[in-house]
């Protein structure tokens, strides 16, 4: 396993770099026929009809070109789902069945002003204005909360949409999509049919969260009044989340600092995803940004291999004939026969890796009720650290690759995937 996650690490880095070369050209394309879509909406009567002919800037970019490797994808059910929600200028009444499935709001502890949303599917939590009436949109994978304040004519959408299955984005990739999206979003005021105009148009951080911030108001088709939009776009690496508050211009002065307050209580948490290895029960849980890194040819090995630009994690069940010095259960060991197991474990780590494995640790704990090996040792520059059982004549081994300055931010992952290994 030693072997095939190292040479992993080598084939993630590659394939990823090169994906990303011709990223940020396919992803300007995205953002202009995002911002360009932007800038011809909503040209209607009503600010209410206005805001609703808008759609939040994250389905745009959704539905706009997609990228040479990478697409950020809408499903054909989200679309469907967008023409049955209900219209934005009529009082929503959810679905009992939606309420139950996808909880709307929740108080927060001490404060009248504010209530907490979170889409615990997404790992997504901010705290958004108790003056509203608001109402999810469960059926929707795209466009997940609304809101209003009918007597002001305030309204608020909350968007996230999944980067596609095709990998998750970079941290580099995801800065280059934040630097050339503000750039588009000045260029699209020249293409304009709506008299648009950026007030504001820039990054920000929020609680730690980097995100675009623009503030734009452009005219209803008569003429008469501005419609304006004060919205915070967070790119992650597997996700896209949208916050848009709308109302008529002159209404901003009473909401511009509010708003930034109520958005640094944003919070971007961690989405897991289930791994498998075919043909046997074992199982755990990686972050959703993890790709698939087997081979298609790997058949000597019944495993799994997942990774990301932090950490690799492999999942790997051997005959237990391969490891002539495993007894047939780790539990009642004598120190004598735990010491057997250690050194010879040691030395097929040191065969595996031609000797490359340095600075091995290796100790007998109980993890999940069962009785295991713990092993810590580098290779080649990288941290490895290990689990090793034995059950019904297999010797099963949970992996975990990672360099040393992103140790600190892995540690939540391996605690998250040893809590979740199924044997």
């Amino acid at each position: 396993m030693q072997n095939k996650i190292a040479a992993a690490v080598v084939s993630l880095g590659l394939v990823l770099g090169m994906a990303a070369m011709t990223e940020n050209s396919v992803m300007a394309q995205q953002a202009t026929a995002a911002v360009q879509s932007d800038s011809k909406a909503g040209e209607t009567q009503t600010v209410k009809t206005a805001e609703r002919d808008s759609r939040p800037l994250d389905e745009k970019v959704a539905r706009s070109v997609p990228m040479n490797s990478k697409t950020i994808h809408v499903p054909a059910e989200a679309q469907q789902a967008e023409k049955k929600a209900p219209a934005e200028n009529s009082k929503p009444q959810p679905a009992a069945e939606t309420a139950k499935v996808f909880p709307v709001t929740e108080p927060v502890e001490g404060r009248t002003d504010v209530v907490a949303f979170t889409d615990a599917k997404n790992g997504f939590r901010v705290f958004v204005p108790a003056e509203l009436e608001v109402y999810p949109l469960g059926i929707n994978p795209v466009a997940v909360l609304r809101g209003e304040n009918v007597a002001k004519g305030l309204r608020l959408a909350i968007d996230a949409s999944a980067i596609d299955g095709k990998g998750p984005l970079m941290p580099f990739q995801v800065e280059a999509f934040r630097e050339d999206f503000l750039r588009l979003v000045k260029n699209s005021v020249k293409d304009s049919a709506n008299a648009k105009k950026i007030l504001t148009s820039g990054e920000v951080e929020l609680a730690g969260q980097k995100a675009v911030h623009v503030v734009s108001t452009n005219l209803t088709t008569d003429g008469k009044r501005r419609l304006l939009r004060d919205e915070y776009v967070f790119v992650t690496q597997n996700r896209m989340f949208v916050v848009m508050y709308m109302m008529d211009e002159k209404l901003y002065p009473e909401y511009q600092e509010k708003i930034p307050q109520w958005m640094e209580s944003v919070e971007i948490s961690q989405v897991w995803k289930k791994i498998n290895v075919a043909g046997t029960a074992l199982g755990t849980e990686v972050p959703a940004s993890c790709i698939d890194l087997k081979e298609p040819t790997e058949t000597e090995r019944t495993m799994e291999v997942y990774g990301n630009e932090s950490i690799m994690v492999g999942l790997v069940s051997y005959p237990r004939e391969q490891f002539a010095f495993m007894p047939q259960t780790l539990g009642g060991l004598q120190q004598a026969d735990k010491a057997a197991v250690l050194e010879g474990l040691k030395q097929k780590l040191a065969a595996d890796t031609k000797d490359a494995a340095k600075d091995y640790k290796g100790e007998f704990v109980t993890l999940n009720g069962r009785d295991c090996v713990k092993a810590t040792y580098e290779v080649n520059g990288s941290k490895n650290e290990s689990y090793t059982f034995v059950k019904d004549g297999k010797v099963i081994e949970l992996g975990f690759v990672f360099k040393g300055e992103n140790e600190k931010a892995v540690r939540p992952v391996i605690a998250h995937a040893v809590e979740k290994l199924e044997l």
